[in-house]
């Protein structure tokens, strides 16, 4: 499992690295020396980049900075929030600022199949956009070079990061965000867009620019695998890497695969999971703001994929303005409707026998002598279409005793009544019309087919 595993995530993280690095590293050159100014510390992304480009980091010889990068840390999540989105509104307009209505935040441990499973939320939510990985944003030069000197990224340069490539894609689809949030102040931070989202609806909504500021729906989902079955997996990756790229050399054909550092370490593999762990308690504090999916990823791919499709079904609830939920919301879900179906449908057969003893002796009648034959003649197509003139079936009580005992019966039943105007008299002298209404009753009856076909074939 943990090669099939390591498998797909390496082909799926070559994919998504390749659309989401190209679409949005070009536009974020543009920005870099603004952003750069005034660094405060994030330790999360500090490791998480460092892990990709530098093999080791001499923690003796980066003491002094990180000492030097705690002290002077800003740590008002208000601050960096508000810094950062007065950047956005410098670089594009407030009035410009057209942000998906959809987000997905997603996060997981390490091994837990972020690039397996990625897609399958993708199609899940109809998201074309490509996915915003924050470890691929910041593999820009100037991030390097900070990583290199032993200095972490700032949390107001990430946000500026994410929120620049978010207002690079299609606005109408939705968007993945990928690595984000992982500390407390990410998290705070990530409060202060949603309300600033909502805030700027408010703002337009009386003007042109409306549908540009759709209600922002945010959405958490949570990868989770206990710490062994990480090291494991990312190990089992590092070996097939290895094994891959020895074939490349050897045979001149293919193309190198990104080997990670980590993934041949058990201490950095361990590691990277204590960090996750250690960051673990601001992503549960989302629970409380946003829907929130934490999908247990120790499974099978096919296990795992089931239940994310599950957790990101459509639900109206979180997806629809609170108004026009509330004016259909009285209305039964589908999947919900025929839940006790079957506890219903005896009740009332129940009853009709005890209260209606006669009425229900005829609807059986009316079965046995005129929609059975029919049934029968059709039995081997298991579908049947009744017509009837019956002035029986004008009534709907007796519609629904025979629809009743049909369905207990286990065929699929469905009634229509269709109206003709039939002429029946014409006055020679007006010239006019009179007419007669009739109306014929439809029972369309399905049931299950016999392949009369296959059965010979056995024989053959």
């Amino acid at each position: 499992m943990a090669s099939r595993l390591c498998s797909s995530t390496l082909k799926n993280r070559r994919l998504l690295s390749l659309t989401s690095s190209s679409v949005f590293q070009r536009h974020l050159r543009l920005y870099q020396p603004s952003l750069v100014r005034g660094l405060t510390c994030s330790s999360a992304y500090r490791y998480a980049t460092a892990e990709q480009t530098v093999p080791s980091i001499s923690r003796a010889n980066t003491h002094h900075a990180d000492h030097h990068e705690r002290a002077t840390e800003i740590k008002d999540a208000k601050l960096i929030f508000n810094q950062a989105w007065k950047n956005i509104e410098d670089h594009y307009g407030r009035e410009n600022i057209h942000l998906p209505r959809e987000f997905i935040f997603l996060m997981g441990a390490p091994g837990s199949g972020k690039g397996t499973h990625t897609p399958s939320i993708l199609r899940a939510r109809g998201i074309t956009n490509p996915p915003i990985s924050v470890s691929q944003l910041l593999q820009t030069p100037e991030c390097k070079t900070l990583i290199n000197q032993g200095q972490m990224i700032s949390d107001r340069y990430v946000m500026e990061l994410i929120l620049h490539a978010m207002l690079q894609g299609d606005p109408t689809v939705g968007v993945l965000i990928d690595g984000f949030p992982r500390t407390d102040i990410q998290v705070e931070a990530l409060k202060m867009l949603h309300d600033k989202m909502i805030d700027l609806r408010r703002e337009f909504w009386d003007t042109a620019l409306r549908d540009q500021f759709p209600r922002p729906v945010f959405r958490i989902s949570v990868l989770y695998v206990d710490e062994e079955i990480s090291v494991q997996r990312q190990l089992a990756r590092g070996r097939m890497i290895r094994e891959h790229n020895s074939q490349v050399k050897k045979s001149g054909q293919g193309v190198f695969w990104e080997e990670r550092v980590t993934d041949n370490n058990e201490t950095l593999i361990r590691e990277r999971y204590s960090i996750f762990k250690a960051h673990y308690g601001s992503l549960l504090k989302l629970s409380k703001m946003f829907p929130f999916h934490l999908i247990n990823a120790t499974g099978t791919i096919k296990e795992v994929m089931q239940i994310i499709l599950k957790e990101f079904e459509y639900q109206s609830s979180l997806e629809l303005d609170s108004e026009t939920f509330d004016s259909i919301s009285h209305i039964p879900v589908a999947t919900q409707i025929g839940i006790h179906a079957r506890q219903d449908l005896i009740n009332r057969l129940e009853h009709y026998q005890q209260t209606e003893p006669n009425l229900l002796a005829q609807v059986i009648q009316f079965i046995d002598t005129q929609v059975m034959p029919l049934v029968n003649r059709h039995s081997i197509s298991g579908h049947a279409n009744f017509r009837s003139e019956d002035k029986r079936l004008a009534n709907p009580h007796f519609v629904d005793m025979v629809m009743d005992i049909m369905s207990e019966r286990g065929y699929f039943i469905n009634f229509d009544q269709r109206v003709h105007d039939v002429p029946a008299r014409f006055d020679l002298e007006t010239g006019k019309i009179e007419l007669e209404t009739h109306y014929t009753y439809l029972l369309n009856i399905e049931f299950p087919k016999h392949y009369i076909r296959a059965l010979e074939q056995k024989f053959d």
